[in-house]
């Protein structure tokens, strides 16, 4: 690992100004309906305006995206691409008295969607809203019928319940089915963090209802209050990897989301980054950050789509468009491919909405390199491996890069005044869409680079 010195030297790379030719260029192949710092954050597909913790699965040929809606019980939309979605309704339209008798808000949250064949589950959340009074819930469809996706649910009741005075929250469940067939969920909301429990397949409640065993996996201890939330995770390989939300959602722009990774070898953790750090002692591994208008982007899902690529749906704020009151920043669902490093761990992709940027058949040409999610800089790789950036006559020579088997190590050794920096290495897949890279400084932060031109 680098010293931190890393990300004050790429803060004065990308101090001067993007180049507006280049930078607008880029943003008109990606935006069609505004501006986006890095090309492709803003896309949104129709009708994915007021959607929170989006989860998604593919059914009968369809995709069924179930949501937090700010009222009523988890919204199904339905979409047979990425680019439009259809609002079909609510599973139920009065919801059980059970719950409505022990809460006052009125929004179910964080619908979660287990699939075992035909049956599918959601498991949702309810609670008075900034405290731990929280309640996990249980739906379940014996039949599902993706012609007739909102008939055939029945509420399974009670799951999980915490309380004042309790050292968790019962909100945002997360299940998986592990390789050994057991069932687990995922759950927590600041307090003491996210924690898993095994469920009873059969019933789709907690095993040993009377007294669960349960794991804390998951802590912010960098921040005031335990802020993360949001669990997800998904099974690659030997890994299962538990993403999760650090930070302040449900603010508009002034939302604090964004989104982590460590990995297990069970399902049931402990869950380690990427230097063996315990995300139960606060360890993680960058994922996606805000990059407007893409503010705060959480609470996401993960998913294995039918034709093997991994995609991680989640909302963001919007800061294009209005909200409500005084909180400008629209929810908005996104849907972004994950891209693995040769290590194993994910790095962002383009999401599918986004139109895709000029393809080449190498690297080298001009390109809009981004570190950390900041501001974006237009550099150019060059035929016989430098690293430049400036206009013609006045070019400046900033390092080299070179092909590593499935990496390129872009090597900084000069910032944008002149001076001698690093040497600082970044390594990135360049094989993805030939016109877009992503890959991680010595530090673990993101850098992604989206193409302008061709120059080969």
């Amino acid at each position: 690992m680098l010293t931190s010195t890393l990300t004050i030297a790429m803060a004065t790379l990308l101090s001067t100004p993007v180049s507006s030719a280049s930078l607008d260029s880029a943003v008109r192949n990606s935006e069609s309906d505004g501006w986006s710092v890095f090309p492709g954050d803003g896309a949104a597909s129709t009708e994915s305006g007021h959607v929170h913790d989006p989860t998604i699965v593919e059914i009968g040929g369809k995709r069924f995206c179930f949501s937090t809606s700010g009222d009523g019980f988890t919204v199904v939309r339905e979409s047979i691409d990425w680019a439009r979605w259809k609002t079909l309704g609510p599973i139920f339209k009065i919801e059980p008295k059970w719950l409505s008798d022990r809460y006052d808000h009125q929004s179910i949250w964080a619908p979660d969607v287990l699939v075992l064949g035909k049956k599918v589950r959601v498991y949702y959340s309810k609670s008075n809203f900034g405290t731990n009074k929280s309640v996990i819930g249980l739906a379940e469809n014996a039949s599902f019928d993706p012609n007739n996706p909102l008939v055939g649910w029945v509420d399974k009741g009670l799951v999980y319940e915490t309380k004042p005075g309790d050292d968790r929250n019962a909100i945002d469940a997360e299940t998986v089915v592990d390789e050994n067939g057991r069932h687990w969920m995922f759950f927590g909301s600041y307090w003491s963090g996210i924690h898993v429990a095994e469920l009873d397949p059969v019933s789709g409640l907690l095993k040993n209802p009377a007294k669960p065993q349960i794991t804390c996996v998951a802590k912010n201890t960098g921040e005031r209050g335990n802020p993360l939330e949001g669990a997800a995770v998904l099974k690659r390989g030997d890994y299962y990897y538990l993403f999760v939300s650090y930070g302040l959602a449900a603010q508009g722009v002034r939302s604090t989301y964004r989104i982590m990774v460590g990995r297990s070898k069970t399902a049931e953790g402990p869950f380690l980054d990427a230097s063996g750090k315990s995300m139960a002692d606060g360890g993680f591994v960058n994922v996606l950050k805000t990059s407007p208008p893409m503010m705060s982007p959480g609470h996401c899902d993960v998913l294995t789509l039918n034709d093997g690529r991994t995609v991680m749906p989640y909302h963001f704020y919007d800061a294009r468009k209005a909200w409500n009151g005084d909180n400008w920043g629209l929810p908005t669902l996104q849907v972004r491919e994950l891209i693995w490093n040769k290590d194993g761990w994910p790095i962002p992709g383009l999401p599918l909405e986004a139109s895709r940027p000029t393809r080449g058949s190498s690297l080298v040409g001009r390109w809009m390199h981004q570190v950390d999610f900041g501001q974006p800089e237009t550099i150019e790789l060059t035929e016989d491996g430098a690293i430049v950036a400036g206009e013609e006559g006045k070019k400046l020579a900033l390092g080299t890069w070179k092909s590593e088997g499935s990496e390129v190590v872009l090597r900084w050794t000069t910032d944008r005044r002149g001076r001698a920096i690093g040497p600082f290495q970044d390594r990135i897949q360049s094989a993805y869409q030939n016109g877009y890279y992503a890959g991680r400084t010595g530090t673990g932060a993101v850098v992604r680079g989206y193409r302008v031109s061709v120059t080969e």
